[in-house]
């Protein structure tokens, strides 16, 4: 296996590989197989091994690696893509042209009629049914029940700790439980979504249903990465949990094999053999740009085609990134260190039609997409970054004293303060104001080793850690809960 990719950025030839290889196992009957165990998965309730428990993220990732390995036996260069709804999110993006996943339902019955996956193909005709359901065409229903998950809704997700809660099942909470919060939230909408076929226990026999669950175990791998002290839990053992979602347990339908999947033994993708390309140090066709350097000259040379760039703030400080040129281009920002932490997006802010993007930054590297406005356009451009007057440095809060007033004046800010433990024991350090503010606590003298982070324990949206620390720096860093978020803070820390 190799390296999933947005499907936004498949090339026309890559597109192709991937509906062949899933037509082929459709044709050699590994497809239905695999539609097999997912509708068993739903019919064991309230014992399913898959859904409405923690193993739903690892069942999902062990399904998908089998599901891959299968398509890589036809054709090695193919991987799964991932469908990113907070990006992609209408009827006409170009997901749905008629040379990948096919347009939406029509009519009273919802029949897909265009695509490669449509009944009048001869090649995709449904035999894995739920009970009682005899249509044997793909159907879907574009937005009749709800609405994608945003951004929003992705980053809220993303900030809750631990990976999961009691009771262990569908009524955990959705504050204490990411799993949970991933599941209901920003999975089940997928699925509700897109409609018809992929509101069945037998899903998967819409192929958009790899793309959108491949999208839920990038977001699970963006949050072991954000959260690496955060284990999977509960441990096998624990009462009232259904068998398959414990650390340790095996995972059915592969639970007679020698050596059965387990939760534990998928939590390290990577060890499994496969990336993703927003994953830093993971950057397939990422051009370098330098900031303070000469525009670099591009192309979008085919219709929805998504150029990525990247380049290094080594000092912190206002950046201008923008493009040159007539072609109406879109660009959006990420960072820092990280492909999938969104900052912003722009249309029309430059000349013309060119976009252009001021933020201040903090050291590390930052990606750049860059997209035409229209899915259906391409054309010629140029890009570049420029640095101005730098940031202060890191701010010392003084243990007992006074709070230091902070702003977070532009979208995913994160101010950085330290402060130094002389005795150890218990320190409070909290915020203070009407900005719902994040904290996240590092050290000790050590800017990157994660101890703690916390939202809303103080007054109202104030953010509180209280941690018995030894002696030594610690660094504070501070931003909003929404990615989207600006505002005023104070913050302190006292024993």
């Amino acid at each position: 296996m190799g390296i999933r990719k947005n499907q936004s950025s498949l090339t026309a030839s890559e597109k192709a590989a991937f509906v062949a290889a899933v037509k082929a196992l459709k044709a050699n009957g590994a497809y239905d197989t695999f539609v097999a165990q997912h509708r068993a998965a739903f019919m064991a309730s309230p014992n399913d091994p898959a859904h409405r428990g923690p193993a739903f993220l690892p069942w999902h990732r062990e399904y998908l690696r089998r599901f891959e390995l299968a398509l890589e036996e036809i054709d090695s260069s193919v991987s799964i893509p991932y469908w990113d709804w907070t990006v992609d999110r209408t009827t006409t993006a170009s997901l749905w042209n008629a040379d990948f996943m096919g347009g939406n339902g029509t009519g009273a019955s919802r029949q897909v009629t265009t695509g490669p996956f449509a009944f009048s193909t001869g090649e995709w005709t449904l035999t894995v049914r739920d009970s009682g359901d005899t249509i044997t065409f793909l159907t879907r229903a574009f937005g009749a029940m709800g609405s994608l998950p945003t951004q929003q809704g992705v980053s809220a997700a993303l900030n809750v700790v631990p990976y999961d809660s009691a009771p262990w099942n569908s009524n955990s909470s959705t504050n204490t439980s990411f799993r949970n919060r991933l599941e209901v939230v920003i999975h089940n909408p997928g699925h509700m979504w897109v409609g018809g076929s992929m509101m069945a226990m037998s899903s998967p026999n819409d192929p958009v249903f790899w793309l959108h669950h491949c999208n839920i175990d990038r977001l699970w791998a963006e949050w072991q990465r954000e959260n690496p002290t955060a284990n999977y839990l509960p441990p096998s053992g624990t009462a009232g949990v259904v068998a398959g979602h414990g650390l340790d347990d095996p995972m059915p339908p592969w639970d007679n094999e020698a050596t059965p999947p387990t939760p534990r033994s998928v939590l390290d993708h990577r060890a499994l053999g496969y990336t993703y390309d927003d994953e830093p140090g993971t950057s397939p066709g990422t051009v370098s740009l330098t900031v303070g350097a000469p525009a670099t000259s591009a192309s979008i040379g085919e219709a929805g085609e998504v150029d990525i760039y990247s380049f290094v703030v080594a000092t912190p400080g206002s950046h201008v990134i923008a493009t040159q040129g007539s072609t109406d281009v879109v660009t959006a920002l990420y960072g820092p260190d990280d492909m999938a932490a969104f900052i912003t997006e722009d249309d029309d802010s430059g000349p013309g039609s060119n976009s252009r993007i001021e933020r201040n930054l903090a050291a590390g590297t930052y990606y750049v997409r860059v997209r035409h406005y229209s899915g259906s356009s391409v054309g010629s451009y140029s890009i570049s970054v420029s640095g101005s007057a730098p940031q202060p440095g890191i701010q010392t809060i003084q243990v007992n004293g006074p709070a230091v007033q902070g702003t977070l004046s532009a979208p995913n800010e994160r101010d950085m303060y330290t402060f130094t433990v002389t005795a150890s024991g218990i320190y409070t350090i909290e915020t203070a104001g009407n900005t719902d503010c994040f904290l996240t606590l590092f050290g000790p003298d050590s800017q990157t080793t994660f101890i703690t982070q916390d939202d809303d324990s103080g007054p109202g949206f104030n953010s509180r850690i209280a941690a018995n620390l030894a002696s030594g720096a610690y660094y504070v860093q501070v931003r909003h809960y929404s990615p989207d978020g600006t505002g005023s803070y104070s913050v302190s820390v006292r024993t």
